[in-house]
């Protein structure tokens, strides 16, 4: 995970945007900080136009008035006499600014993000020519949260395999490598728009050297790429093979030593055994059984589990789609070599799935939260420890609204803490609570927080809304 991010705050000095969309895009960013300093050669710019689609932190308020006005038409032969084409106006009343997140992993990273900090400054409008801003840059060394006033815009990793949702996403241009060459062929283009030798008026394109990302409010996000899984009875195949969900991590352990054994001479050896690469160790696979929810009577035993892994690491997880197939995996106790039971693909439409993918502003732990810290003697020390865990997992600290916390559990399928069997993990202190989540606006799961997030520990289920 990144320590350092490079903010750019934009601020609308007369409080109106004028640009087609909103927030404006990344790639408008650039195009304003290009306009700004007159070059493309300016400090940082190389370096700015090929980093990763930033997330985005804008008002969530944005009133809109749209009116028409009347422009003269330089471009259409037809209209001579000084006729006029009619355009359509977005005016968007901005009441603070827009921040641009960029990670940065490197210390070249951190150079280069230090001379475009002077480079951004030159910035003065963002939208349309009368549209009249700022831009200030600034290193922070804690990943930026939102504010309750605040949408937080994040980019899609999976924006072309998966399907966008007209309510909740937009689409963003966002630079690529070539983006400033686009930027600089289209200025000299329009140098020599009126040409004597031509003869004629010739009209500039857009640049087309961009990338189109689709975005989503940060908590309705996809944040995962998941395989769900039936558990079956080795002996009948259409049986479930229940498990006590106090030993969540033994299942998940049986589920991880199958998948090893089916893809242990596969490119995706060591992803499924759980092992990211240096560069992004959170880029790994998870093995999480899931206890049984519905109503209040339901058992709480685990029948189903779930192969997961971050959005980006969509790719692996098709590929593995793929190299389990039909054929069940062999859930085999090492100590006796027995298979005590199968897992399948299975349909994830079903009720116990979606109480854990499920959009809510409320998520309750079924299994304990082993929080990422060995001190939590206070209030104030557990608060710190939640929103640790919360940043592991990828998730705005800042849509938290509140929370409580329990050593007996708040469902009736759940046990106490001190009932679960836990992994041996090199602590000085193990400390598990039941959690009790209440966010600002709707979160999209599945949520899992916490040391034994990829062992089915610290798994939460969404209250139906």
């Amino acid at each position: 995970m990144p320590d350092r991010w490079l903010v750019l705050e934009a601020r609308f000095h007369a409080g109106l945007y004028r640009g087609s969309e909103w927030p404006p895009s990344p790639f408008r960013l650039l195009q304003a900080i290009v306009a700004g300093n007159r070059s493309i050669k300016a400090p940082g710019l190389a370096w700015f136009e090929q980093q990763a689609a930033p997330d985005i932190f804008a008002p969530a308020e944005v009133p809109e008035s749209r009116y028409t006005i009347y422009v003269p038409n330089n471009t259409d032969r037809r209209k001579r006499d000084g006729q006029s084409t009619a355009r359509d106006v977005i005016e968007r009343r901005v009441s603070g600014p827009v921040r641009y997140v960029y990670a940065l992993r490197s210390d070249t990273d951190l150079a280069e993000a230090a001379q475009l900090i002077g480079t951004a400054s030159q910035l003065h409008t963002l939208g349309s020519g009368q549209d009249q801003a700022s831009l200030a840059g600034r290193i922070e060394g804690a990943r930026p949260a939102s504010v309750e006033t605040e949408c937080h815009y994040a980019p899609s990793h999976a924006s072309r395999l998966m399907p966008l949702r007209s309510d909740v996403d937009v689409q963003l241009r966002v630079p690529v490598a070539g983006s400033l060459v686009a930027l600089e062929e289209r200025f000299q283009a329009s140098q020599t728009r009126l040409s004597k030798d031509k003869g004629w008026f010739s009209p500039v394109l857009a640049p087309a050297v961009h990338e189109v990302m689709a975005y989503s409010p940060a908590g309705q996000a996809a944040r995962v790429a998941m395989l769900p899984l039936h558990l079956r009875k080795p002996e009948q195949a259409q049986a479930f093979r229940p498990f006590d969900a106090r030993n969540a991590v033994v299942v998940a352990a049986l589920l991880r030593g199958a998948i090893m054994r089916r893809t242990e001479t596969s490119r995706l050896a060591d992803f499924a055994a759980g092992y990211g690469p240096e560069t992004e160790p959170d880029h790994r696979l998870s093995w999480v059984p899931l206890p049984s929810l519905g109503h209040a009577h339901t058992d709480g035993l685990i029948r189903r589990a779930l192969l997961m892994a971050p959005i980006e690491c969509l790719p692996e997880v098709a590929e593995l789609a793929g190299v389990l197939g039909q054929d069940a995996l062999q859930m085999t106790d090492e100590d006796s070599g027995e298979c005590v039971a199968q897992a399948v693909l299975a349909d994830p439409d079903d009720g116990v799935f979606n109480a854990y993918r499920r959009e809510s502003t409320e998520w309750t732990s079924i299994t304990p939260v082993i929080l990422p810290g060995d001190h939590a003697d206070s209030p104030r020390l557990v608060r710190n420890l939640i929103l640790k865990a919360l940043r592991h997992a990828g998730i705005d600290t800042g849509l938290l609204a509140d929370f409580s916390t329990s050593c007996v559990p708040f469902l009736p399928q759940s046990h106490h803490v001190g009932d679960y069997r836990l992994k041996a993990w090199k602590a000085t202190r193990l400390i598990p609570l039941h959690v009790r989540l209440r966010f600002h606006r709707p979160l999209r799961g599945p949520l899992l927080l916490g040391r034994g997030r990829h062992f089915g520990l610290g798994v939460f289920c969404g209250t139906l809304q």
